[in-house]
C-alpha cells in the first residue's frame, strides 16, 4: 500500500495524470491513521468542505486531467485554519446551547415546583371543602333523623291520646246503652247525655 502511494506520488510529480482520471481510487487506497496529525491531507474531508484536489483539478478539452500543484500547501493550511475556526464555532455553539438548556431545565424545575404547590393548594382546599360538606351533611342527616324521631314520638303521643279519647267515648256509649236497657227506654233523637 505504501509502495502504491509512492508510485502514485511520483507519477503525479512527473505529470502522468492517468491515475487521476479514475474516480476515488487514490482516496480508497490512502487511509489516515493519526487523526490529530496536522499534515497536508489528500483525502476529501467528511464535512461540507470541498476537497482542495477537486477544487484545483481542471479538465482539458481533450479529456486529460491536470492538477495545479503549486498552491497545494497553501490550500491545505487554509483548510486546516478554516477547520480550526469551525471547531471553535462548533464548541462555542455547543457551550451556548448547553447553557441555554441548563437554564431551561432550572426554570422548568422552578415551574414544576410552583405547579406542584398550586395543585397541592387547590387539592387541599377541595378536600377541606369536601370535609366541611361531609360534616354539614352529617349534621343535617343527624338533624333530619332527630326531627323524624321527634315527629314519630309526637305522632305516637297524639295517636295514643286519640285512642284514649275514642276508648272513653266508646265506653260511655256502652254505659248509656246499658242504662237505657235497664230503664227500658229507647233512645231519642235528642239525648240529654252529651257525647
Amino acid at each position: 500500500m505504501g509502495n502504491s502511494m509512492s508510485i502514485n506520488g511520483s507519477e503525479n510529480d512527473h505529470g502522468n495524470n492517468n491515475n487521476l482520471a479514475r474516480i476515488g481510487e487514490e482516496a480508497e487506497m490512502f487511509e489516515e491513521t493519526n487523526p490529530l496529525a496536522i499534515v497536508p491531507d489528500n483525502n476529501p474531508p467528511l464535512g461540507p468542505l470541498p476537497s482542495p484536489r477537486r477544487a484545483t483539478t481542471t479538465t482539458n478539452g481533450g479529456g486529460s486531467v491536470s492538477a495545479g500543484g503549486g498552491n497545494h500547501a497553501e490550500v491545505s493550511m487554509h483548510r486546516v485554519k478554516k477547520e480550526e475556526v469551525e471547531a471553535k464555532i462548533y464548541a462555542w455553539q455547543n457551550a451556548k446551547i448547553a447553557k441555554i438548556n441548563n437554564r431551561f431545565k432550572r426554570e422548568d424545575a422552578v415551574i414544576n415546583g410552583w405547579e406542584g404547590a398550586q395543585v397541592q393548594k387547590a387539592t387541599s382546599w377541595m378536600q377541606k371543602v369536601e370535609r366541611k360538606l361531609e360534616e354539614k351533611r352529617a349534621r343535617a342527616l343527624e338533624k333530619m333523623q332527630n326531627d323524624v324521631a321527634k315527629a314519630r314520638r309526637k305522632a305516637e303521643e297524639k295517636r295514643a291520646t286519640a285512642e284514649a279519647k275514642r276508648g272513653t267515648k266508646v265506653a260511655r256509649v256502652f254505659e248509656i246503652a246499658n242504662l237505657m236497657k235497664a230503664v227500658g227506654r229507647a233512645p231519642t233523637k235528642r239525648s240529654f247525655f252529651k257525647s
